[in-house]
């Protein structure tokens, strides 16, 4: 059998007033196959545990990052998983529920920190960053090419297949 093959994702991260970040992660995939059509298929047990087994992938995933806000550790926790698919069953797709909680905010500048290992990316992806309207966002130091939109609180970057990434990236706020 020959695996879906990862071919985009995209990130949302939505920064909350408490300092906890709600996020959406969405993988998707080429699935010649019909690997994930097929686990649809037949439902039950089979496709619930393959669920399970990709949330638990993903967490221990997110357990070898370091994250911070404010020089304070927070942890990522999966939620849950769905999986859909795009115009076509070759095309499904896996929307992860995630949350990081444990920041504190305060005014003046606020920083996140994210350490991971170091890779190069295998298909294109974006990470959308929102924070609060009135948070203005400063300085960043993240892989692909980043652009500060709206009143200066959304931070797109786009990363493309073969950019290196990982190490150390950060992003700087200023609440006022």
């Amino acid at each position: 059998m020959v695996e879906p093959i990862p071919i985009y994702a995209e990130g949302i991260h939505v920064m909350n007033l408490d300092g906890n970040v709600s996020l959406i992660i969405i993988f998707e995939y080429l699935d010649k196959e019909k690997y994930y059509a097929k686990l649809v298929k037949k439902g039950g047990s089979e496709l619930i545990n393959e669920l399970r087994i990709v949330m638990e992938n993903m967490q221990k995933f997110l357990d070898e990052e370091i994250i911070k806000i404010n020089d304070v550790k927070v942890q990522p926790k999966v939620h849950d998983v769905t999986l859909g698919f795009r115009g076509s069953i070759e095309r499904p797709y896996l929307e992860f529920y995630i949350s990081l909680t444990g920041g504190l905010l305060r005014k003046g500048l606020n920083r996140y920190d994210n350490w991971y290992e170091e890779e190069v990316t295998e298909y294109d992806y974006e990470i959308l960053w929102i924070f609060p309207e009135n948070f203005k966002i400063t300085n960043y130091d993240l892989g692909g090419e980043s652009i500060i939109v709206g009143s200066g609180n959304i931070l797109r970057t786009i990363v493309k297949k073969g950019t290196k990434v990982g190490g150390h990236e950060w992003i700087e706020w200023i609440i006022p």
